[in-house]
């Protein structure tokens, strides 16, 4: 395997296509050639991370290798034109479960609520006028009745959408194309639908290559525009060197762990909309030029503390981490921007042949959480995923190692780690309490 990645390195450094990009001068190609780049990252970044197919009585979680499901589906309705917006409808709790349950109906899923505004148009399309105040995190596609609809899973609401000329017949061939169909149930947690496995399934360990930015880098990027990098102060505090730019910047960065916080005390405030914070947030995701932003995607907003979260994805599972690699978290205030985020990030896949892990079934999972005293109630979520861990022999690659996390009161820990005891799951819960 060490001959496989320094091979790989031998190739990313000679061949990778970012130094090209660089030697070339055309100022307005470039200026186009970004604009572009910028919305299809966009809409890729606001894709849904969840795809789901409910048959006559099983549901099934889709994923494909190449092309992801979720950007499948956007390109089957990439030409619908949207005309209404129906009117918001408080569901009880069966016709809630009716809808979700539907037969014959693509499911497409956001870990946290997505405006229709910003939405109509990164999902639907150009052509989609139809406008409305909502917030959903699941799109119904019931393409048995032909009928399409905006789910809020936390309110139990529904808004149906009035399609002039749609093509349910593509929703259902999208069926077809899922290399891999998990049979999954969805179960409630903390006014969320969470889909947990029925049975145990076998995931392929990923090697990354990674991108790593010095403070440097960001600097220059966030902090000095045109301005002399002499400007900068430069302070040692503890574990953090801190920089400054005129009191109104600061970037903080750990020297364990190359995690970096920047702040901007002079920042606009975002438009005082949901849309307007989802953009402004993406904005500040875009102005750290991460060297790839492929499988990057918006992860939830919170209302606490005003937090976007960004996360990488990899085949269809977020990348967890105990420092936060693989994350962005972007907070917004009235007078204020703070973007927390890592100087080490995911660049290119390096093909390997490791031995795929066997992972159980959602329900051995939850007994097991249960016998170490956590019930459903001290449980907000939990999902496949990768475990980021660093490569012992190189520190330009990174193993991501598939397990289970699970949101105790918020916090995402790793399954096993409670299993083995590292984590102790009863402080946990008493934290949130």
């Amino acid at each position: 395997m060490l001959v496989g990645i320094s091979l790989a390195l031998t190739w990313f450094i000679w061949y990778n296509p970012s130094n090209f990009a660089r030697q070339q001068n055309n100022d307005v190609t470039v200026e186009k050639t970004t604009r572009t780049t910028n919305q299809e990252i966009k809409r890729d970044t606001f894709l849904p991370t969840g795809v789901l197919w409910q048959g006559a009585q099983q549901k099934y979680q889709l994923g494909s290798t190449g092309t992801g499901m979720a950007a499948r589906a956007r390109k089957a309705v990439a030409k619908w034109r949207v005309a209404k917006v129906g009117a918001q409808k408080q569901l009880s709790v069966a016709e809630y479960d009716r809808l979700l349950t539907e037969p014959q109906s693509l499911q497409l899923t956001y870990q946290g609520t997505v405006s229709w505004t910003l939405m109509r148009k990164l999902f639907f399309g150009d052509n989609s006028k139809a406008d409305a105040s909502y917030s959903f995190d699941r799109i119904v596609f019931d393409t048995e009745n032909q009928r399409t609809y905006l789910v809020n899973d936390y309110h139990e609401t529904s808004r149906r959408l009035v399609i002039k000329q749609p093509n349910y017949g593509a929703i259902a061939d999208l069926l077809g194309a899922a290399t891999t169909k998990y049979k999954v149930t969805e179960q409630r947690f903390d006014h969320h639908e969470v889909a947990l496995l029925d049975q145990s399934i076998t995931v392929q360990p990923q090697t990354y290559l990674i991108d790593k930015q010095s403070a440097t880098h960001y600097i220059s990027l966030l902090m000095t525009d045109n301005t002399s990098t002499s400007a900068v102060d430069t302070k040692q505090i503890g574990n953090q060197t801190v920089y400054t730019v005129n009191s109104n910047q600061r970037l903080a960065v750990d020297k364990n762990d190359s995690l970096m916080q920047y702040e901007d005390f002079a920042a606009s405030a975002p438009a005082q909309t949901y849309s307007g914070v989802l953009s402004s947030a993406f904005n500040a995701l875009s102005s750290l030029s991460f060297a790839s932003t492929q499988g990057i995607r918006y992860f939830s907003y919170s209302t606490q503390d005003s937090a976007v979260t960004f996360r990488t994805y990899v085949r269809g599972l977020p990348v967890f981490n105990q420092t936060s690699n693989g994350t962005v978290r972007v907070v917004h205030t009235t007078s204020s921007k703070r973007i927390e985020f890592s100087g080490s990030n995911l660049e290119a896949a390096i093909p390997t042949s490791q031995t795929a892990v066997e992972l159980p079934a959602a329900s051995e999972v939850l007994a097991k959480l249960q016998s170490l005293g956590a019930q459903p109630s001290d449980i907000d979520d939990l999902t496949v995923a990768y475990k980021w861990q660093r490569d012992t022999n190189s520190g330009l690659v990174v193993n991501l190692m598939p397990t289970y996390y699970v949101n105790v009161n918020g916090t995402y820990v790793d399954y096993a780690d409670l299993v083995d005891g590292r984590v102790d799951i009863t402080t946990l819960i008493n934290t949130g309490n």
